[in-house]
């Protein structure tokens, strides 16, 4: 009876680690200036809310199936976050999935990583796409600004010099 009561606890305490339906809503960011980054920034940030009412539940993140990362919570916006930067070389326009796993699922999708199976068997939570349209390598000062700019101090200089030719 004792241990029947035990396992009946250990069961509740590992489901309710598991967030059960859940419903999100993300908003996605990446920088897109190369000139000022060293690297180019991304940040997913969403809110989560589970049927069975999970709180403090640690959250996993797997971008495009390679890298992983850990799911930071802000208790000032109640909201999750992934964050992650790339060089600028590898961070071209294109899509990023963010698959976020619960505890569990991130345990085994971990294992079928590390002995070479098919990750497919773990499913995430929900996937976020992190749409970024690439990296703008213009210079802060476009040309036609530059080109005012010089025309300016000539002319600046031709009046310096007629006053000096002048005086």
């Amino acid at each position: 009876m004792l241990r029947g009561l035990a396992f009946a606890a250990v069961v509740a305490l590992a489901s309710a680690a598991t967030c059960q339906s859940p419903q999100h809503s993300a908003t996605t960011f990446s920088t897109t200036d190369s000139f000022f980054h060293f690297q180019t920034s991304f940040i997913a940030e969403f809110s989560l809310q589970c049927a069975n009412k999970v709180k403090d539940a640690p959250y996993y993140a797997v971008v495009n199936g390679e890298k992983t990362y850990q799911v930071a919570y802000s208790d000032d916006t109640n909201k999750y976050q992934v964050s992650f930067a790339l060089d600028h070389d590898k961070a071209s326009a294109q899509t990023f999935n963010i698959d976020v796993y619960d505890e569990d699922t991130f345990a085994t999708y971990s294992n079928a990583q590390h002995n070479g199976q098919d990750t497919s068997s773990a499913k995430p939570l929900f996937t976020i796409p992190l749409y970024h349209p690439g990296l703008n390598k213009k210079y802060p000062i476009s040309c036609e600004t530059f080109a005012v700019l010089a025309a300016l101090g000539g002319i600046y200089y031709a009046f310096y010099l007629k006053s000096e030719a002048t005086a």
